[in-house]
């Protein structure tokens, strides 16, 4: 079970955001899962999550006084402080720091408290901020009172903080000595290798655990459809995760088309169980997920999103994986054909304005080079499933025309999800043809069931995709794909011709 927790942690993959599930009550507590926090709620009070803030409200109005709950993915209270009063300047033009940031220990925890003041509709706020890191995490715990109406709440704030319990001190899991090494997605395949359910642990559709279904209705290819699997409410047992809110990727509910949906370890694979209420089952056999036990192996996955211009051409993508955030961009500079440019977004520099977007600081192209200057703000900014990157650009440092430059705009990158091996590589033959066919069945809808290979005198091996067909008595070869890979799976397509990875 521990593995299984380590790797929901990855479900949050723009992880200088955070974006809180529901709490559970019980007694005079509120267990915030997703938060790894168990808060004590003082009694008589009434505490309300209101979209990421949790709140609990001196009085029975829900307004100020109050104290608010908020976590950041930040692993220092002093870097945080000086960001969050930046930002709280913006907020606040008439913003004082009334008590500066000092060090100071509440229910026996270190904390740093910060103290500010302002007008809200001409009255004087006064607004107390304590904070304290665990882990890779800031908590932050607000105070707001008007004294002159005598809207106070005496020890309130230290009272709520000191009665919090930080759930992954008392029971946190061992950090795995190499992350890369975590599976972030476990795959499904009939007996004749064509996959068929994949769950996505990279939260890159939603912040919740995705299950990728390959369905077909009278089309001869399949389609991917996505049922998303709501952490919120889910039960976490000793060895398995319950399931009980199932969406689609609409919002719809469809719930009550399951009477069980369990994921549980099995060694180093991951079994789904589903039981279906058959009443509610409504189509043929390959475009449902029926009851029945799954197993599911480890495999790797790229995540990225993806912005389209108007002809559908990818001219950006954004790849989170890593420790920086990376934008490719499509250029030609002139020529009939793209090439691709990446960007490095430097974390250091970068700030966090606001709850869901990132203020980029220091940008550098591939060569190395700083090129921030081009830019007079560049923000991204997670909504409605994906990211919106604002582009401000200097328009005195543009070279080129307007396909060779990133210019001034809005655009909006859709979540993507690509299957990959769990490893880097090199890979033998069968793996090589196994992720060929793979690779193929989800660009195109079909599975090529044959897959041959033969090593080339330069160590280099060409791969054969096809079905053997029979008509009338016929029996010809129908070819999908011819690919020239290395070891790696780097090579070309032998039929369209281009570069191809069979490994991501």
């Amino acid at each position: 079970m521990k593995k299984l927790l380590t790797v929901l942690c990855f479900v949050l993959v723009f992880t200088m955001l955070l974006s809180p599930v529901a709490f559970a009550a019980e007694a005079n507590t509120d267990t915030l899962t997703n938060w790894d926090l168990r808060i004590t709620v003082p009694d008589g009070k009434t505490a309300v999550f209101k979209g990421d803030e949790y709140y609990i409200y001196a009085m029975k109005d829900g307004s100020i006084p109050y104290v608010m709950v908020r976590v950041y993915n930040c692993d220092s209270e002093e870097t945080f402080i000086s960001d969050f009063t930046r930002y709280m300047q913006k907020q606040y033009k008439d913003l004082k720091v009334s008590s500066e940031a000092e060090e100071k220990t509440v229910g026996g925890r270190r904390c740093w408290e910060i103290d500010y003041a302002y007008k809200v509709s001409g009255y004087d706020v006064t607004d107390r901020r304590i904070v304290t890191t665990v882990g890779e995490r800031t908590y932050m715990f607000a105070s707001k009172e008007v004294e002159s109406l005598g809207l106070t709440i005496g020890d309130m704030l230290e009272q709520v903080v000191a009665g919090c319990e930080f759930l992954s001190e008392e029971a946190a899991a061992p950090a795995p000595e190499n992350e890369d090494d975590l599976a972030r997605a476990y795959l499904y395949c009939q007996e004749n290798g064509m996959p068929k359910y994949w769950l996505d642990f990279t939260g890159t559709y939603a912040n919740d655990l995705v299950l990728h279904c390959y369905f077909r209705s009278s089309d001869p290819t399949f389609y991917e459809s996505l049922l998303i699997l709501d952490l919120s409410s889910a039960d976490l047992g000793k060895d398995s995760i319950t399931f009980y809110k199932i969406y689609d990727m609409h919002g719809i509910d469809h719930s009550d088309g399951f009477k069980k949906l369990v994921i549980r370890e099995d060694g180093s694979n991951l079994v789904m169980e589903v039981e279906r209420d058959e009443r509610r089952l409504a189509g043929g056999s390959e475009s449902i997920l029926f009851s029945g036990e799954y197993e599911m192996e480890p495999v790797g996955v790229n995540a990225r999103y993806e912005y389209r211009n108007e002809a559908d051409m990818l001219k950006y993508w954004l790849d989170l994986g890593g420790e920086a955030i990376r934008l490719h961009a499509m250029f030609r500079s002139g020529d009939p054909e793209y090439h691709e440019e990446v960007f490095t977004i430097d974390p250091k520099t970068a700030v966090m304005d606001g709850s869901y977007t990132i203020r980029v600081g220091k940008l550098f192209n591939e060569k190395g080079f700083d090129v921030s200057k081009w830019f007079k703000s560049l923000t991204l900014t997670e909504v409605q499933g994906g990211i919106n990157m604002t582009v401000d650009r200097d328009e005195s440092t543009l070279a080129g025309g307007p396909e060779d430059n990133i210019l001034s705009g809005t655009y909006f990158f859709d979540p993507h999800t690509y299957l990959k091996p769990g490893h880097d590589g090199p890979f033998t033959p069968k793996e090589l043809c196994r992720w060929a066919q793979i690779r193929y069945f989800t660009k195109t809808g079909f599975f090529p069931p044959e897959a041959d290979f033969e090593k080339n005198d330069d160590g280099s091996y060409t791969i054969h995709l096809y079905e053997v067909v029979n008509t009338d008595g016929f029996v010809h070869t129908a070819t999908s794909a011819w690919y020239s890979v290395d070891e790696y799976g780097v090579g070309v397509d032998d039929i369209f011709g281009g570069e191809i990875r069979l490994a991501g």
